[in-house]
């Protein structure tokens, strides 16, 4: 007799038990980001020194047609947790396992406390261990189901809905109950069309609307990989990867490269991220609205080409995690030619882009909330958000949405506000935004060449250098006291008018003083205050009124 009859696997299943047949084989799952080992799943391998290894779809149903799967799977969560304990103690971690429960299990009297004590043994935290339930396990509506789900979930374990979309009641199954993670059956990446990416596109966007993680098995190549990264499939696992390997492979492959396996730190730093979805029109919103728990506004039309990134900010640098296509396009039209220049700008910290980038990604990370900018550059009109998705105590992962316009009509729009605003500017010889919290100035327009004196290391150098360089010298000290930077921005904010006002005599344009108005106004909305530093030229008979009252009543310009 052997592995070809069933019978086989019933009489010699004790044996296999008590010799060791019976092993756990793990295939490890990968954070599609990152690219890192987040998980392996434990599955169950028979194998004999004489016959080998027994397919898993012969030994498996025979077990549970012969009420011998608990046994077994109780087996496999014990090696697993053996193993978890073994690496515990070599500091090669992997944080989390997954192991299968069948339907017999719940029907069996001390389920819950069999699976927790043999957690106990081990020393195994309970959200090291996630649990797969089949969809058609979940279809099970038996009170004895409910109760030891529920339990499981109390108790801390993380419930992963296996084989989605394989049954025939999976959104009934989402509406009765409770999982952290659907994944989704390979028959979906099956012949790889362009109506199964668009339905597996679709069911993500549908999880993540959900607030419910996503992962895919069955990963074969290279285009499925980038196809499901693309879409925000968080957790990717398949041959494309590995296939399901011994406790010693595994071993093995944490040990070629411990910065390949996720840490702890990183798992809830990622986990946080996982809920962006890559495939909504509205993913900052949408994170924000799940984070406030607003049911009602989570159903969205599913488009393509969302102009989303991912970039994890340091002290010192910007790397971008993901790019949308969508995304590289929007920056290409704002004069970037790859990512890699919007880092290195990022890092050098001189340009303009820099200063606006800086301050509303700083915003966004200690604020929490979406950050807005509307700017033009050039011929074109573009919109920016910015949302803190996770941070750590030295990084933080932000979220870019940088959307194209929809319609020709909002490009018209948009040119229209470009050319008046830029108008507008240009009735001004300098503009200029005071940030006082942050201690910097940023230089919106500059009629002439100038140093860029907005690029100081702080606003009082700022204002002194320019002063310096540009005020005539007569009027140099009155130019300082009137953006006094120690009682400027109580004196706007005191004005009944919202702003202050002084003329002085600047070299913009050539080497003679000509008369200026300089104007300090409050244009602050919420959050950190903004004022606005407006110079613009003094013409007409005006230049005579001023040059008569500084010569016969200078009093009156202070």
């Amino acid at each position: 007799m052997g592995y070809n009859e069933e019978n086989y696997f019933i009489e010699h299943f004790s044996e296999a038990l008590e010799k060791g047949y019976i092993q756990a084989f793990y295939q490890p799952i990968y954070r599609s980001v990152t690219k890192k080992i987040m998980c392996a799943e434990a599955l169950a391998r028979w194998i004999e020194p004489d016959n080998g290894m027994a397919s898993p779809a012969l030994f498996i149903p025979a077990l549970e047609k012969n009420n011998l799967i608990f046994d077994l799977d109780m087996e496999v969560l014990r090696q697993t947790c053996e193993l978890y304990q073994e690496l515990k103690s070599r500091g090669t971690l992997i944080n989390t396992f997954s192991v299968n429960l069948s339907r017999q299990d719940f029907k069996h009297k001390d389920f819950y406390e069999k699976v927790v004590n043999t957690l106990e043994r081990y020393d195994v935290p309970h959200n090291a261990i996630n649990l797969e339930i089949t969809e058609s396990l979940m279809m099970d509506e038996t009170k004895v189901f409910s109760e030891t789900l529920d339990e499981f979930m109390k108790a801390g374990f993380s419930i992963w809905m296996d084989d989605f979309g394989s049954g025939y009641s999976s959104l009934n199954v989402l509406k009765d109950y409770n999982f952290d993670v659907m994944k989704f059956d390979m028959l979906f990446l099956e012949n790889f069309s362009m109506k199964g990416r668009r339905l597996l596109a679709s069911l993500i966007n549908m999880a993540k609307t959900l607030g419910i993680h996503t992962l895919s098995e069955g990963v074969e190549t290279k285009e499925q990989q980038e196809f499901l990264s693309s879409v925000g499939c968080e957790a990717l696992q398949g041959y494309y990867y590995s296939k399901p390997i011994s406790k010693s492979s595994l071993i093995e492959l944490i040990d070629e490269d411990i910065s390949n396996v996720e840490s702890f730190e990183d798992r809830q730093y990622w986990s946080k991220i996982g809920q962006l979805n890559f495939v909504s029109t509205r993913p900052l919103e949408e994170l924000t609205e799940m984070e406030l728990d607003d049911d009602d506004t989570r159903i969205h039309k599913l488009e393509g080409g969302i102009p989303l990134a991912l970039a994890e900010i340091t002290k010192k640098s910007m790397k971008f995690a993901y790019v949308s296509n969508a995304y590289l396009k929007s920056l290409k039209r704002l004069g970037y030619n790859n990512i890699e220049e919007v880092e290195q700008e990022y890092t050098d910290r001189r340009s303009d882009q820099y200063l606006i980038m800086k301050k509303m990604i700083d915003d966004a990370i200690n604020k929490g909330d979406i950050q807005k900018l509307e700017r033009g550059y050039k011929d074109t009109f573009f919109r920016v958000s910015v949302k803190c998705i996770a941070k750590t105590t030295d990084r933080a992962m932000i979220a870019l949405y940088l959307p194209t316009f929809d319609s020709e009509n909002e490009i018209q729009n948009a040119k229209r506000i470009l050319k008046y605003s830029n108008s507008l500017f240009e009735t001004y010889e300098v503009v200029v935004l005071f940030y006082p919290e942050s201690d910097i100035a940023h230089r919106i327009h500059v009629s002439s060449e100038l140093p860029e004196y907005d690029r100081e290391a702080s606003l009082e150098k700022s204002v002194y250098k320019f002063c310096e360089a540009q005020v005539a010298s007569v009027d140099q000290e009155r130019y300082l006291k009137f953006l006094n930077l120690d009682n400027v921005f109580q004196r706007v904010d005191e004005s009944p008018k919202g702003f202050v006002q002084g003329f002085f005599r600047i070299i913009l344009n050539g080497d003679k003083p000509v008369w200026h108005s300089v104007r300090l106004t409050n244009i602050s909305s919420e959050g950190e205050r903004v004022y606005l530093l407006t110079i613009q030229e003094i013409q007409g008979k005006e230049v005579e009124c001023f040059e008569l009252i500084s010569r016969e009543h200078p009093e009156l310009l202070e």
